[in-house]
């Protein structure tokens, strides 16, 4: 006779539990595992003697050359992807230079090489293709203590002013003409005495006229009018740069809104719509306003970004599609009782980005010169050690 065993309800459900637990953590496991990140790079040489069929070379000498170049394109593979990872990588880099570059093959993964050596030729290329151990990198970077430090960061809030060209009146050249004309007359007189005594008399006069025209041309600087607007996802794009820092981010409409009226983004905006520079006294209406923060909630907001983007009209690239081009300065200020000093900054810098439509154009170009400035903010902040 069989017996059945029952599994209490109680252990049935734990099992369920963990089982759901551990798909849920696969999950997120495979949600966060870090994307891949693929390099490649080049180099050349000139042998001494001529390539060989299947692009193999012979001899002591070019085999040295051929692993020499080998070495050099898997270096410059790294090298271009640092160049476009930031200043503090590039600096960090810097200093662990010989380090890395001496075990190039430890930082690559599913390597492949691609090599272009014609026969009876001396020219050799090599290209290289793979993955970037981006975990070794950091750690040889020690990148990865920076990011452990970002619980430490101080808080950070940012102002952003954009303004656009609403109307554009274009002068043209005043034109001055000066004309001058000098005459000059001349006269001749001549006699002649005849056979029987009487005298023969005549005259020539001669007139000559000179003109000589020239002038000038002035002209006026176009007078723009700007407006000022807020653009849409312009504060989420700057604070997501400087959240995945590790600044802890205050949104400024919280500091408008707890500084008993010290501040109004409405002045700051109306300010660099007239003027291209905003002046001290509405500066410092931002700064009181965050230590009046400071003391009602008890906490330190030391550092201040301030963005500043003039947006250009619509106008078309070289492909028919809109485009627009956007000036972008930024800077961030820390407090050092009694003043705020300048950390970082960076423009003035055009950017420009094309869309289906004019107003795509434009959105595309205001993100990503807000994201550009906010990304060099912080790289000098990290280089600087200001956390």
């Amino acid at each position: 006779m069989k017996t059945k065993t029952r599994i209490p309800r109680l252990a049935l459900k734990a099992f369920i539990f963990l089982l759901v637990g551990i798909y849920a953590l696969s999950v997120w496991q495979n949600a966060h595992a870090q994307q891949p990140v693929y390099i490649k790079g080049s180099s050349s040489a000139i042998l001494s003697g001529k390539c060989l069929r299947d692009d193999a070379v012979r001899g002591k000498r070019d085999k040295e050359t051929f692993n020499e170049t080998l070495r050099k394109a898997k270096v410059n593979a790294v090298r271009r992807y640092v160049a476009n990872s930031g200043i503090s990588v590039a600096d960090a880099y810097d200093a662990k230079r010989a380090e890395i570059e001496d075990n190039i093959d430890e930082y690559i993964l599913n390597e492949k090489e691609r090599v272009f050596c014609e026969r009876g030729k001396k020219n050799l290329q090599i290209g290289v293709t793979g993955e970037l151990d981006t975990g070794r990198l950091d750690r040889t970077l020690a990148l990865n203590q920076i990011r452990m430090a970002r619980r430490d960061r101080s808080r950070l809030t940012s102002i952003f002013v954009a303004r656009e060209q609403k109307d554009v009146r274009a002068f043209r050249g005043r034109e001055t003409q000066i004309s001058r004309t000098t005459e000059i007359s001349e006269a001749s007189q001549a006699a002649e005495v005849g056979a029987d005594g009487s005298m023969m008399a005549e005259g020539m006069s001669v007139t000559t006229r000179k003109t000589e025209t020239g002038g000038s041309t002035k002209y006026r600087a176009d007078k723009i009018e700007y407006g000022a607007f807020r653009p849409e996802n312009l504060e989420i794009a700057i604070n997501s740069v400087f959240t995945s820092l590790g600044y802890r981010v205050v949104k400024i409409s919280q500091i408008e809104d707890f500084s008993d009226g010290q501040f109004e983004r409405r002045r700051f905006e109306e300010e660099y719509a007239s003027e291209e520079n905003i002046g001290s006294k509405t500066l410092n209406s931002a700064f009181k306003a965050i230590k009046v923060v400071e003391r009602e909630m008890n906490t330190e907001i030391p550092l201040l970004g301030i963005f500043k983007l003039d947006v250009g009209a619509p106008i078309t690239n070289d492909n028919g599609d809109p485009m627009v081009v956007v000036d972008v300065k930024a800077e961030v200020l820390i407090y050092d009782e009694p003043f705020y000093d300048t950390v970082a900054s960076y423009g003035p810098v055009q950017i420009q980005s094309s869309g289906i439509t004019s107003t795509a154009a434009k959105n595309n170009a205001i993100l990503e010169a807000a994201r550009e400035a906010a990304s060099q903010l912080g790289a000098q902040m990290l280089q600087n050690n200001i956390y």
